[in-house]
């Protein structure tokens, strides 16, 4: 498209991805994702902002500076749009919204698990501990992710929305319509936006490029939440989006090609974890600690321990969608979950 700036590789932060939306990088210090992207959207009643990096001084230092350098104040913004609630992009937003009265919005379903998990700290905590413990997680594993939480809470300031959408809900930007588009699987109520006349589609972290977003079975009761990744996946590849507005690393074209590699990995991760399992039964950790991980297929026990964690919970969402179509057989035994191969005619 002639209105999409040509080169998409290591853009500067403050750089215009389209006429009136700009590319923010809000830094994630100590994280190998180095930072968050938010959007900055021109309209004539201010600015919309999409995703708002989480809460610490550097952020707000850098969206202040960014904001200043396109000829902007951060009094300006008067919408902010969160794409799921996680803490690099929604933790930061009542602070942000402390300081300029913008108005916010969420999908309904995200709201609800923060109402639900996060005001419930030491029963969120609790509730991930029990499960990850019931799939074989050793007792170091446990106290990590009692420190990795306590951390990550400290980079939120939770606040209510003003408005909860859902799918297709239309938000306008000056001469713009920005449709919400419904994407479960990395979050129940993540979103993601599309500009339909511009063909550009701001994914989230619902689809990235090279790397592939994390989808996790972190608790009992979840539900099927890469069954509905991949749903989600096939869904944004219909829009047939050429600009593709990732929340981390650059953004790039063509939303149907990353969706078909997406998709491949996930069908070839799936043979992995088939084979994992098919010499007798298996603890979901037992699983993880067979497969290789990261795009340099590293072995599990060279990851550090937050990483394995997110491992094991990745590998526990592939078998839950197997175990959704019969192929994988779960059981309980004493204190352990035991996953074995199944046959597709036991599918619940």
């Amino acid at each position: 498209m002639n209105d999409i700036a040509p080169a998409l590789n290591d853009l500067a932060p403050g750089a215009e991805v389209l006429p009136g939306v700009y590319l923010l990088r809000l830094p994630l210090t100590g994280s190998p994702l180095r930072h968050t992207n938010g959007y900055l959207i021109r309209a004539d009643d201010g600015w919309t902002l999409v995703d708002c990096g989480w809460d610490m001084p550097d952020v707000l230092e850098a969206l202040r500076s960014q904001i200043s350098e396109i000829g902007a104040r951060l009094e300006d913004i008067r919408t902010l749009v969160i794409t799921h609630f996680h803490t690099d992009h929604y933790g930061m937003a009542g602070t942000l919204i402390g300081l300029t009265q913008a108005r916010m919005l969420m999908h309904r379903l995200d709201w609800i698990h923060i109402e639900q998990e996060m005001l419930d700290f030491g029963g969120m905590l609790d509730r991930i501990n029990s499960w990850i413990r019931l799939n074989g997680a050793p007792d170091e594993m446990l106290a990590n992710e009692m420190r990795r939480s306590e951390d990550n809470f400290r980079r939120y300031t939770i606040v209510k929305p003003d408005l909860e959408v859902e799918d297709n809900h239309e938000i306008v930007v000056g001469d713009r319509k920005l449709t919400v588009i419904w994407t479960p699987g990395h979050t129940n109520g993540h979103i993601c936006l599309h500009d339909a006349e511009r063909s550009a589609l701001m994914t989230g972290d619902h689809v990235l490029d090279p790397i592939s977003p994390n989808v996790s079975l972190a608790r009992e009761y979840q539900g099927n939440p890469l069954g509905q990744y991949l749903q989600s996946l096939r869904k944004v590849a219909e829009l047939n989006a050429d600009l593709v507005l990732p929340a981390h690393g650059d953004p790039f074209r063509d939303i149907s090609r990353r969706v078909r590699e997406l998709l491949a990995h996930h069908d070839e991760r799936e043979a992995e974890v088939m084979e994992a399992v098919s010499h007798g039964e298996r603890t979901g950790y037992e699983v993880a600690s067979a497969l290789p991980w990261t795009r340099r297929r590293r072995s599990f026990f060279d990851l550090h321990l937050g990483q394995q964690r997110m491992a094991l919970t990745e590998t526990l969402a592939h078998l839950e969608e197997l175990r959704s179509r019969g192929l994988i057989h779960r059981e309980r035994r004493g204190d352990l979950l035991l996953y074995s191969p199944g046959t597709p005619e036991a599918a619940d």
